[in-house]
This record gives C-alpha cells, sequence and structure tokens, in this order.
C-alpha cells in the first residue's frame, strides 16, 4: 500500500445495477466517469511544476506525501451536496470504518449523527464535499480535495447513491466497498495495483490494456493510461509501504484478459473486495497515528526533505514558474479546524 499524489481510475455502475449484479465493476476504469478533467489539469500543471525542480524518483516520493493531512488536524470536515439526511447518515457510518481503530489519529467529522453536515460555502469551509450527481465514483487524493478544488466543486463522488429508498442497501457488499475505497483515497491513499511493492506492472496485458481504455467510454490517451495503470515511481524510495496486498480495499478488480496469465496473476482477484484489510490498517495508522509525537516526527521529516528540495529550486530560480506556494498550502496549512459544529 502507498500514498502518493495521483488522480484515481474511475468506473462506475448505476446503483441498482451495483446492488443487483454478481460482479458489477464499480471500481474499473471502463467505467462511465471518472475524476473531472478540470481537476485532472490543475493537478498535471502542479507536477509539472513540481518535477521541473527535481523529477528523480526521491523526489517523486517526497512529492507524494503532500497529499497526507498534516498533524494539525485531528479531523477533516465532511459535508454533503445533496441526498437525504437517511442516506448521507448511512455513507457517513461506513466511511468512518476508518477511524474506528484506536491506532488512527485522523477522524472524518461528518457533524450530528443521523444529521450529516450539509455544505454550505457561505458558513464555513469543508475538506471533504460529497456529491451524487456526477458521472461516476472517484475522489481527490487528501489534500488535493483541499488544494484543488473550491468548495463549490465536489471532491468526492459516488454517482447515484442518493436514491437509494432503503439507506440498507449502501451496506451489500459491492456499494460498502465503493464508500471506504473512495474515502480511502480521501485519506490519501493509493490503487494497491499502482504500488512499487506490486508486480502488477509487470503482469499487464499492456496491448490489450491500451486497445481497450483508448477506446470509449474512456478514450485515453497513452500517458493518461500510464498515469492510472503503472507505478508512479520505480523502486522502494521516500514511500511508506508494506507488501503487495490483494486484499486492499484500494485494490481494484479487473477482468483476467487484463492479466498475461489472466487469472493466475498474483494481481487478479476474483471480485471487488469490499471491507478494508488489516493491511490498509496499518497504512493508515501509521500516516495518521494516534500516537500524536509519531504523527508529527513523520510530518517533520516529509517536511524537512521536501523544503530541500523546494529551496534548492528557489536557489536556479526553478519555483519562479511555480504558480502554488507548495509550502504555504500542504505544509502549513490555515484551513477550517475540524472542530464538530
Amino acid at each position: 500500500m502507498t500514498a502518493r499524489l495521483l488522480v484515481t481510475l474511475l468506473g462506475s455502475a448505476a446503483l441498482l445495477a451495483a446492488a443487483g449484479a454478481q460482479s458489477a465493476w464499480a471500481h474499473d476504469p471502463s467505467g462511465k466517469g471518472g475524476l473531472p478533467p478540470i481537476y485532472v489539469k490543475r493537478m498535471q500543471a502542479a507536477m509539472k511544476s513540481l518535477e521541473a525542480m527535481d523529477n528523480s524518483d526521491a523526489a517523486r516520493g517526497v512529492y507524494s506525501k503532500l497529499v497526507q493531512w498534516p498533524p494539525s488536524y485531528a479531523k477533516v470536515r465532511v459535508c454533503f451536496m445533496g441526498g437525504s439526511d437517511a442516506v448521507n447518515a448511512k455513507v457517513a457510518e461506513i466511511a468512518n470504518r476508518w477511524s474506528d481503530d484506536a491506532g488512527m489519529g485522523l477522524k472524518l467529522d461528518f457533524g450530528k449523527a443521523g444529521k450529516p453536515r450539509k455544505c454550505d460555502p457561505a458558513n464555513r469551509d469543508a475538506h471533504i464535499r460529497v456529491s451524487y450527481d456526477k458521472p461516476g465514483y472517484w475522489s481527490l487524493l487528501g489534500q488535493n480535495s483541499y488544494v484543488y478544488a473550491t468548495q463549490e466543486e465536489a471532491s468526492l463522488n459516488l454517482d447515484g447513491f442518493d436514491q437509494a429508498a432503503d439507506p440498507a442497501v449502501l451496506e451489500q457488499s459491492e456499494l460498502r466497498g465503493v464508500i471506504l475505497h473512495e474515502f480511502g483515497h480521501a485519506l490519501g491513499l493509493l490503487h494497491e495495483h499502482q504500488s512499487p511493492a506490486a508486480n502488477c506492472v509487470n503482469e499487464f496485458n499492456w496491448q490489450l490494456i491500451r486497445e481497450r481504455l483508448s477506446q470509449p467510454p474512456n478514450g485515453w490517451d497513452e500517458e493518461t493510461i500510464n498515469f492510472n495503470m503503472a507505478p508512479y515511481v520505480g523502486e522502494d524510495l521516500q514511500l511508506m509501504m508494506t507488501d503487495f496486498d490483494s486484499a486492499s480495499i484500494m485494490l481494484y478488480y479487473f477482468p483476467p484478459e487484463f492479466y498475461l496469465n489472466g487469472a493466475n496473476s498474483s494481481c487478479f482477484i476474483q471480485h471487488e473486495n469490499a471491507d478494508i484489510s488489516p493491511a490498509d490498517r496499518v497504512t493508515v495508522n501509521f500516516m495518521y497515528s494516534s500516537d500524536s509525537a509519531a504523527r508529527i516526527k513523520n510530518f517533520e521529516q516529509n517536511k524537512a526533505e521536501f523544503m530541500k528540495i523546494w529551496d534548492a529550486g528557489m536557489k536556479t530560480g526553478a519555483t519562479k514558474a511555480v504558480g502554488l506556494d507548495f509550502p504555504e498550502v500542504f505544509l502549513n496549512p490555515k484551513g477550517a479546524s475540524g472542530d464538530e459544529e
């Protein structure tokens, strides 16, 4: 499991189809919608600015950690841009399973129990803003939710989930898995198949994948395919990771033909994972340790590594072309607190 800067591969199945199908590809890139292109453009521009300073694997590993919510946040505020109180409460209940471990030092703050917070840009900022009316299932990663999307824009989307007549349907494995997966991204987690600890990059049938994903509904160019399918770095540098976890909630189901060895691939799983795995717990508990001293130590180490690159860029003038003050917005955020209303 790794946590780094990357847009999500997002697929979608209609709510009723997902509830009734045995193998709906809720998280497959052949779905109908993904991260809005405007967000992708913003992040790609930012990444190009960073890599203009230093594009080594070591530096990319440092950049990856910018998505982690800093230790100044004990909570991140979440709001809903629609949906009934009953549906929103069920989504919040499921999402909060990321926080129900004693080792986890970051909580998702949905507001009042039974009546989760509705988004109100004119009132207080929210770090994560959940919508139901965009195509697909997707989420920005960690702090990207607050940096690259405005308060009027959703940062996480659960297409059609607000149409559930009975919120209990969201406990069905594929729908529960979607919620946990997308909130995993909101906490800063990457897809498991893109972990440098996995061998998926060598097991994929790249010719078929490129043919498939270059066609509708995706229509991706090769750069986008690689961006969504391949590891960000080729070596275990600067990244906190566990061994490849086939049970991770962050691992996609791909059909056997996506792999050279079909169902015999080590990265192949029979169906979507629906629950947080023990290794997922280890990862988020490391990122957001309930031991505040340990969490601060990790953050300060990441900050020091980034500032070495930034300060070197200032000396060479490389930071002049950067339109975003990365140290300010990612390392010294002055956003909303996570206090309960």
